[in-house]
């Protein structure tokens, strides 16, 4: 084969490759969107490898115990999703063809998971619910299958963003309508809820924080039982994320106060962060009422749970890392796990510091947690030549403390790497979000970043107005 010929069959760059980012792109001699956008050089520089999946001696089982998928295992499954979806004569052919992306290729699933071990349990989970769940789930279904499409095409047409809104607006009718009297219902409310929170943030990115309190208020009653769903609480679990990061930035109390029963358990979405939720709604709650604090005996009440909080923050570790772990997951996403665990436990030693110290107070200790962040982030990603998914709230809380006018250069670059790719709304507004805290800390107008009115989070400003004719 000439040189010629097999850079012709090569799409991605070198950088997407490496990253294992979608690398769009006219011809292999051109640009790609993504290097244009970060005024990169798009380099096609390495060693030509034929194209398909690279044959391994081993295949690792993930953790929920699922093994890889064998051909004729895929080939059924592709014939059942088929069937199901033949058996609804409302589908139009196009939805059909959706619905097959979203439920037939579990790697489109990747930016919806903590790493790729997870993919096949996420793409079954969503099935599970579909033989009699269909007509509460389509709309969802459907806008989160467009918005995958558009992030891995690295961009977003006109007609798409239009189409995901509208099914995104009638899935929230959806929610609204649905009766939840069960642990049935909940699993249904919950899957919606998530489902409807990722389409927000990859179209719109306004109203996620209220669709996770109605679900979580909703369903809370029926999650907790004797005998815990591993599945409801994942969603439950991902959902209190999402509202906590809202929670957290608006200095708001969250819904609930969520303790997973399995603390040795790794979450599809959250990995073995799940036991640091319950400190991040102290520190909402905290937070909450500081600002709120109208008397001194209060702020000591405040400063005293903020002491516990830190104290233990700083003994907490994972709790499942045995060789059953090692065994469970590959290197690369062995590494991923554990660098999201260490970086939201000092994101939340680093919230709790800057509740209590103003910019200028202590700020060497602030660095110290800050400048660890970064490094667990950078050192994980070139490890693992892979980007690390749901460290949005991390990577801001880190980068809120850089000083050095390179460092900040180089954070709003990363931007594009650490801001989560289900959330590409949420990437502009960080990039904005950034920019004016470090002016605003520079200038002595901000003495607690939590305090700005400038937030981390989509306003009506960053839509596009194509998507709202």
């Amino acid at each position: 084969m000439s040189v010629s010929k097999s850079r012709q069959l090569r799409t991605a760059c070198d950088r997407c490759y490496e990253l294992k980012a979608r690398c769009a792109r006219v011809h292999a001699a051109t640009s790609c969107s993504r290097c244009d956008r970060l005024g990169l050089v798009c380099s096609n520089i390495r060693p030509y490898r034929p194209a398909g999946r690279r044959i391994t001696r081993q295949s690792r089982s993930t953790s929920t115990g699922l093994s890889a998928k064998s051909g004729s295992d895929i080939d059924s499954n592709a014939r059942d999703i088929s069937t199901l979806l033949n058996n609804h004569a409302d589908l139009l052919p196009d939805q059909r063809e959706l619905l097959l992306f979203l439920l037939d290729a579990p790697e489109s699933l990747d930016c919806y998971v903590v790493c790729p071990s997870f993919q096949v349990a996420e793409q079954q989970s969503l099935m599970e619910q579909l033989p009699g769940g269909l007509p509460v789930l389509k709309d969802a279904y459907l806008a989160c299958a467009v918005a995958l499409k558009n992030i891995q095409l690295s961009s977003k047409p006109e007609n798409g963003c239009l189409r995901s809104i509208q099914h995104t607006s009638s899935a929230m009718n959806t929610l609204r309508s649905l009766p939840v009297s069960n642990s049935q219902d909940a699993a249904l409310c919950l899957t919606l809820g998530v489902m409807l929170a990722l389409s927000i943030y990859s179209t719109v990115g306004l109203g996620v924080a209220d669709v996770c309190h109605y679900c979580l208020s909703t369903t809370s009653p029926f999650v907790a039982s004797e005998v815990p769903d591993p599945a409801l609480e994942t969603r439950q679990g991902f959902l209190a994320l999402l509202e906590l990061m809202d929670c957290l930035v608006y200095r708001r109390r969250p819904t609930l106060r969520i303790q997973p029963s399995n603390s040795r358990g790794v979450d599809r979405h959250l990995g073995l962060c799940s036991p640091l939720l319950p400190y991040y709604y102290d520190l909402c709650v905290v937070s909450h009422s500081l600002a709120n604090a109208a008397d001194k005996g209060s702020l000591a009440t405040m400063y005293n749970k903020l002491d516990e909080i830190q104290l233990s923050l700083e003994e907490w570790q994972p709790s499942c890392l045995d060789d059953q772990f090692i065994n469970r997951f590959s290197t690369a996403d062995a590494v991923n796990l554990l660098a999201q665990a260490k970086v939201y436990r000092l994101a939340a030693l680093l919230v709790a510091h800057r509740l209590r110290y103003a910019f200028g107070e202590q700020d060497a200790q602030a660095d110290i947690w800050a400048s660890e962040i970064m490094m667990e982030l950078n050192m994980a990603q070139r490890i693992t030549k892979r980007l690390i998914c749901f460290v949005t709230l991390p990577f801001l809380v880190a980068a809120v403390e850089l000083r050095d006018p390179s460092a900040r250069g180089k954070a709003l670059y990363q931007v594009e790497e650490f801001v989560d790719n289900v959330t590409p709304v949420l990437k502009k507004a960080g990039r904005t979000f950034l920019m004016r805290i470090w002016q605003e800390r520079d200038s002595r107008t901000t003495a607690f970043w939590l305090d700005s009115v400038h937030k981390p989070c989509p306003v009506l400003q960053s839509l596009d107005p194509a998507c709202l004719v």
